[in-house]
């Protein structure tokens, strides 16, 4: 399944939960949630792939930002995050608590590129 998503994507690092409940998330008293700007559409794409140890639904969102070597992901991005994307009809998360996402990043001299994976039980 792929999904387009709206240029803004926020993420909030895993420590920075208080709790969740039903998809529903309780940030700490501190935190809040940061916005990643993309210079194009991010994508999403979701697969439930069989094992014989059980279904495993795979989760990756690809975004594409302006080059920032002090963006904060990039300086942090060995921190497991939460994303929460939206698209024209709905909000959604991508990683929990227990399944986080992980990030990976390539960069250029004028772009930043994020790939972030999350592997949970559907």
């Amino acid at each position: 399944m792929n999904k387009i998503i709206c240029n803004s994507i926020e993420f909030v690092f895993v420590t920075e939960f208080a709790h969740m409940v039903s998809g529903q998330i309780t940030l700490n008293p501190d935190a809040e949630w940061r916005n990643l700007n993309a210079t194009e559409k991010p994508v999403y794409r979701a697969e439930i792939k069989q094992a014989d140890s059980g279904p495993t639904k795979e989760e990756t969102v690809t975004v594409t930002t302006r080059n920032d070597s002090s963006a904060v992901l990039k300086l942090c991005s060995n921190f497991p995050v939460i994303l929460r994307l939206k698209t024209d009809s709905s909000t959604f998360l991508v990683g929990t608590i227990r399944y986080p996402a992980i990030t990976e990043i390539s960069s250029d001299e004028i772009h930043d590129n994020y790939t972030f994976k999350s592997k949970s039980t559907p």
